[in-house]
């Protein structure tokens, strides 16, 4: 059986909170568009990309940040 802190790590909560970020990002241009019909309103577009892109990084860095402790971990 895996112990608690096996599965909240560090890494986790670089994926959780990028997933948040996408997420949010998706379902706020969704919701918008759909109530406003304001598929290409700049503003929305402008608040919108930058969320999602901050999700895909984030999630990426705690990628990345796992990797390159597995690496630390086995030499």
């Amino acid at each position: 059986m895996r112990k608690f802190s096996e599965y909240f790590t560090v890494f986790f909560f670089y994926r959780l909170a990028g997933i948040i970020l996408l997420l949010s990002g998706l379902v706020f241009y969704l919701f918008w568009g759909i109530e406003y019909s304001g598929w290409t309103d700049s503003g929305l577009i402008s608040f919108v990309v930058p969320l999602i892109l901050l999700g895909l990084l984030t999630i990426w860095l705690g990628n990345e940040k796992e990797k390159e402790s597995r690496k630390l971990v086995k030499k």
